[in-house]
């Protein structure tokens, strides 16, 4: 089968949100951010579309939705847009070509499923994961910022709730790091089977459940931590939630937040008996560790566990 790849090269000061968004407008169902080579240009924001989704003129939908950005202050000006063909055969090597070992941490390491990596380090921790076709490679700065804390804060965390699961590959990090009850949830029925697909890839991971499910809609219980890797708009929304759902003195680790939102969460956060222990800033993206503030000020605001 041959898919049709629209992608979009952005300067490195704009936000890589507004173009995900505007691929959706037009019917995507999933983008792919790729570091570019030229210094001029921060990312690479990629679409795939099939013979069913695609349409003829699609590729003059995404550049006029681009150009309405205009009107709402965005300089488009150094925005383009191109159209290319990709068959099956050859979409392994499109992701092999950006895809490799990333060290998250001195003991964090995620490799891909066709690479002999040797660790380093007796205690260091691998995740094998396959993109697949249609889901990221975990290196994008809110994945990585996200294992980041998930790393300082799990300690003796027992259970996790992580919504928004993607790839899977945060709920495969928290296993490795001693979690042992974990329930992952997407709204996306091609990303809970990819998340099965990369549990499966590594041991110990075999039980971990990943449902179909908007948020935590209908879910009954409480974890020490929630991790929710999603867009700024859907964790307003997510906030009243969290604290029915969060066990006492437990954490909230909150990404997919733009610089220029992260106010307008933290100021929702603490509107609902939170406060922000620690923020990372990546690339133009906020991630978030929260705590209650009643918790937090029992350890005076440190990061314990």
């Amino acid at each position: 089968m041959i898919w049709k790849k629209l992608s979009v090269s952005i300067p490195n000061d704009f936000d890589q949100e507004i173009i995900s968004d505007v691929f959706m407008k037009i019917g995507a169902n999933g983008t792919e951010l790729v570091d570019d080579e030229d210094e001029s240009v921060s990312t690479k924001i990629n679409s795939y579309f099939n013979e069913d989704s695609y349409r003829d003129g699609l590729k003059d939908e995404l550049i006029n939705e681009i150009k309405k950005l205009s009107n709402f202050g965005f300089d488009i000006s150094d925005v383009e847009v191109s159209e290319s063909d990709v068959d099956d055969s050859s979409w392994v090597d499109e992701w092999k070509q950006y895809y490799h070992p990333v060290h998250i941490s001195r003991y964090l390491t995620v490799v891909p499923n066709w690479v002999d990596y040797k660790p380093k380090y007796k205690d260091e921790h691998l995740i094998v994961m396959d993109p697949g076709k249609s889901f990221g490679t975990g290196t994008h700065p809110t994945t990585y910022s996200c294992m980041q804390a998930l790393e300082l804060i799990l300690g003796d965390a027992d259970s996790l709730y992580d919504v928004g699961t993607g790839s899977g590959i945060l709920s495969i990090q928290a296993r490795q790091l001693g979690v042992s009850k974990i329930k992952a949830f997407d709204l996306d029925p091609e990303a809970v089977e990819a998340a099965k697909m990369n549990l499966e890839l590594n041991d110990g991971c075999d039980d971990i459940e990943v449902y179909e499910n908007s948020l935590l809609d209908g879910v009954d219980g409480k974890v020490d931590v929630i991790v929710a890797n999603i867009l700024a708009d859907v964790i307003m929304k997510f906030i009243p939630d969290i604290d029915s759902h969060l066990n006492n003195n437990g954490f909230v680790v909150l990404s997919g937040i733009i610089n220029e939102k992260e106010t307008l969460i933290t100021s929702e956060m603490e509107k609902h008996g939170f406060t922000v222990l620690e923020a990372f800033h990546l690339k133009g993206w906020s991630t978030l560790i929260c705590k209650r503030v009643k918790d937090a000020e029992l350890q005076d605001g440190a990061i314990l566990r």
